[in-house]
């Protein structure tokens, strides 16, 4: 008997809501971090295509080589950002699940008012990302979607076709602006449900935030723009 209710007590600490709030809490600063170097890694197009193809090629060939052999780290990242975002979904899939059956406590939803438009934000973005990052990776890494780039195309030269096209900029833009405020509203919550967030630093912790979003959304834009306004060709 003492071992089933060990074993049971084990099921519910992995399975409770704090425990899968922590889990998205976590993946999602995983995605935050990437989020700000590679959009640091693209405001190298301001180099010049020498500097960004290297950089490039050093990524997908060179990077912490001997630790990885060429080539190796790419895909072991890949990997990793793969398991991350199946444990995001999993853990918004299972919180939204929960928060709709705690809905019926009047209580719960006078305590989630002020958040109800973060929450429906995050949400909706998170769908939309979602679908926009499958292009992305079609477009920009696998090359099965091109826009004005050939197969043999560097990195470089698939940036500036691709963002010679004013509608391109457009989608990018609305895909970076999505990405950034997903990051706004999620990276103050990330903090709250890993317990770092106090009553009196949750609204410093808001503006934060806020600036992280904006941060990244500027860093991914300044390329596509430069490019279509000619300062990158």
């Amino acid at each position: 008997m003492a071992s089933q209710t060990v074993a049971t007590k084990k099921r519910r600490a992995w399975t409770t809501t704090v425990f899968v709030k922590q889990l998205m809490a976590i993946s999602g600063i995983v995605f935050v971090l990437f989020l700000l170097f590679h959009s640091y890694g693209n405001l190298k197009m301001f180099l010049g295509q020498d500097a960004y193809d290297h950089y490039a090629h050093w990524l997908k060939e060179e990077a912490f080589v001997p630790i990885f052999p060429h080539g190796g780290f790419i895909w072991v990242f890949r990997g990793a950002m793969v398991l991350m975002l199946v444990i995001h979904i999993w853990a918004a899939a299972v919180t939204w699940k929960r928060s709709r059956r705690a809905r019926r406590s009047a209580y719960v939803v006078k305590r989630s008012a002020a958040d109800a438009y973060a929450a429906r934000t995050m949400r909706m973005t998170g769908v939309l990302l979602f679908f926009l990052i499958v292009f992305h990776i079609l477009h920009f890494t696998t090359g099965t979607v091109r826009t004005g780039f050939t197969a043999d195309s560097t990195p470089y030269e698939r940036m500036v076709a691709t963002f010679h096209s004013p509608l391109m900029v457009v989608v990018y833009l609305i895909f970076v602006g999505l990405a950034a405020l997903h990051v706004s509203h999620g990276f103050w919550s990330a903090f709250q449900s890993l317990g770092w967030v106090r009553g009196g630093t949750r609204k410093f912790m808001e503006i934060a935030s806020g600036l992280v979003g904006a941060l990244i959304f500027l860093m991914f834009a300044l390329p596509p723009l430069a490019i279509v306004a000619g300062y990158i060709s």
